[in-house]
């Protein structure tokens, strides 16, 4: 008995060649589409932009990366496009225009509770004219920022970096 057949077993000895290759394929296939699948909800996410926003860096219906890692060891840094979470627990992409600042002392009860004693930064959109940010709503919670723009891939007339 070869070392092989040995560690594969009696059982996979009696499979045909063919089968078995065929069986080895798909345990990779399913391998590699579960690490995708972890990568995807972990790691970063695809995003479709649909505002104006963030013209002319991202236009609407452009496609980007969204690195998920990014944020979970430090603050957004100004310059930096993020995904975060604004009022009404909408998605926003945006711009970190400055560096996080304490939180305002403000009365008991009138912070929501995952913002309390959180650092807060201030972001912009892009285009001025088209965007709701900072300006509207105040600065946001570090806990509310979801991960770092990365890279565009649609279209790929633009593909390549966000900055």
């Amino acid at each position: 008995m070869s070392e092989t057949s040995a560690r594969r077993g009696p059982h996979l000895r009696r499979v045909p060649l063919e089968v078995r290759w065929l069986i080895e394929l798909l345990v990779a296939l399913g391998v590699a589409w579960a690490a995708v699948e972890v990568g995807t909800r972990r790691l970063a996410i695809p995003w479709t932009v649909l505002g104006a926003s963030m013209e002319p860096t991202l236009r609407p219906g452009d496609r980007v990366i969204v690195n998920l890692w990014t944020y979970r060891g430090r603050a957004p840094k100004p310059g930096e496009v993020a995904l975060l979470v604004g009022p009404g627990d909408t998605p926003l992409i945006k711009r970190v225009a400055r560096a996080p600042v304490p939180p305002p002392v403000l009365p008991a009860g009138t912070l929501d509770p995952e913002d309390r004693g959180s650092e807060r930064i201030w972001v912009l959109g892009d285009n001025p004219e088209e965007s709701a940010d900072s300006r509207l709503f105040g600065a946001v919670p570090v806990g509310r920022f979801r991960g770092k723009v990365e890279f565009r891939y649609w279209p790929l007339s633009r593909l390549g970096r966000v900055r």
